[in-house]
């Protein structure tokens, strides 16, 4: 089945040209932007005003990181580090922020305004920054992608802490079976979109058959490289080349193992950055050595990283479970993350598939608290918001499409949409490969795989160790 998306919840228009006008020639929608937009602070804690005239204070609630005009959230991601991301966590940190923005210009949220705040876990301090949020003024964690997000978890689950998750991805099976975490679309779970791997078989039969994908020496991350080859081998790939390699490495080494082992496609789920690294090796050691083709997942996926990959990222493809930027004017989501993006964060924005999964999983936060408290129904009662009552209502959310942004998905029990579509590279500018039709994702069930390796896998106990 393939899917014409089109959001019905949100009508805005945006110069897209701002985020690619140097690089493409996007269609600019037509409709006018709400009339004032001021950009929201998205760190600091507001402060009542204390003066002498007895100005009314802020009434504070009982919950952690709420008042009755304010609500405070944390997102946590891995910043600074070049070796492990490649910019993901600014884009996370902004996706969260522009939709806090959007939150504060338009309805707020159970009456209260938004206060954002960035937490940076460093890929190895995520049971440190689990703690920092835990012991602050905090409501709940949203938006937040760390590649040790199991570390801390006990902590999180403690009675004086028990904090509203609702992460952009997760890498460990511990956080994946937290009573406390919903996805909005979980594609990385038990239950797995592997429609790109259908999708590359059918392109290049041959290439799929000598397959090759590099882990970095990062446990969550060789897991999460183990379980992508069961998914792709259950599409008809089969991997000849699978090494782990040194976070710290040149790629010399690997480069000629793979020329050796003469793989004719690469699957790439690690640091965009890296993988650029890894190409130039291998064209300095064999000019002649060309893959047939690269899959990069979402990780390639941004404004800025093509002009960055240069003619090294000549024909890579990436796959995304919604439609890309460049159709943002086909869905009116896109246009509001987009929209409110570039008005909270300006020049510096970067829009990118890590972006749009923060967005999605800051408005998954937003239907579970408003559902909470009753919005749009005569038992409305904001007062009454509590973590437990947004945790209760996330587990009542089973059909859930993020305003239409991706298919149909279920956070309550783990279960991604299947709707997928793939671009590639050319020329310098992300172009459509499938579906062919502008505005189409290929939506089949078939594309759904349970990975048995985590059928059924019971919650394990956290660990707060963290690699080498």
């Amino acid at each position: 089945m393939v899917t014409f998306m089109r959001s019905k919840i949100f009508i805005v228009t945006l110069p897209i040209l701002l985020f690619f006008g140097s690089c493409s020639e996007p269609i600019v929608p037509s409709v006018s932007p709400p009339p004032t937009v001021t950009p929201v602070a998205p760190t600091p804690m507001p402060t009542p005003i204390v003066d002498d005239s007895s100005s009314p204070v802020e009434e504070t609630v009982s919950e952690p990181g709420l008042t009755s005009e304010t609500m405070r959230i944390a997102v946590i991601a891995d910043g600074g580090n070049s070796s492990i991301n490649d910019g993901e966590a600014e884009s996370t940190w902004q996706g969260v922020e522009a939709w806090a923005n959007a939150i504060n210009q338009t309805t707020k949220l159970a009456g209260r305004t938004i206060v954002v705040e960035r937490v940076d876990s460093a890929v190895s301090r995520h049971a440190e920054a689990i703690e920092q949020v835990c012991n602050g003024d905090y409501f709940a964690v949203v938006g937040s992608s760390s590649i040790n997000d199991a570390e801390g978890l006990s902590v999180l689950h403690s009675p004086d802490c028990n904090l509203p998750d609702f992460p952009s991805m997760i890498y460990s099976s511990q956080r994946f079976n937290s009573e406390l975490t919903f996805l909005s679309n979980p594609i990385y779970s038990p239950v797995t979109n592997t429609g790109w791997a259908a999708y590359f078989s059918r392109a290049n039969s041959e290439a799929v058959e000598r397959a090759a994908i590099l882990f970095p020496e990062i446990s969550p991350l060789v897991l999460a490289g183990n379980q992508i080859i069961e998914a792709a081998t259950a599409m008809g790939y089969r991997f000849i080349h699978s090494p782990i390699y040194g976070i710290e490495t040149d790629f010399k080494s690997e480069a000629e193992a793979i020329i050796e082992s003469d793989s004719r496609s690469l699957t790439w789920r690690n640091n965009a950055g890296q993988l650029l690294s890894f190409l130039k090796t291998i064209n300095e050691t064999d000019p002649e050595y060309i893959f047939d083709f690269v899959d990069c997942g979402q990780s390639c996926y941004s404004q800025n990283w093509p002009a960055s990959a240069g003619n090294l990222g000549e024909g890579i493809s990436v796959w995304l479970p919604h439609l890309p930027i460049e159709e943002a004017e086909l869905n009116d989501e896109l246009v509001r993350y987009l929209f409110y993006l570039r008005s909270t964060h300006g020049s510096d924005a970067v829009a990118s598939a890590a972006g749009v999964a923060a967005w999605s999983a800051a408005t998954l936060f937003e239907e579970a608290v408003s559902r909470s408290v009753g919005v749009d129904s005569a038992a409305y009662a904001p007062d009454e918001l509590t973590r437990a009552s947004v945790i209760n209502a996330a587990k009542t959310i089973t059909f859930w499409d993020s305003n239409g942004l991706h298919g149909v998905s279920n956070p309550s029990e783990g279960i991604p949409s299947p709707c997928f579509m793939v671009m590639t590279l050319t020329d310098g500018l992300w172009g459509r490969s499938y579906p062919e039709r502008l505005g189409e994702l290929d939506c089949e069930e078939s594309n759904l795989v349970t990975i048995e390796a985590l059928r059924g896998l019971e919650p394990e106990e956290p660990t707060n160790q963290s690699p080498e």
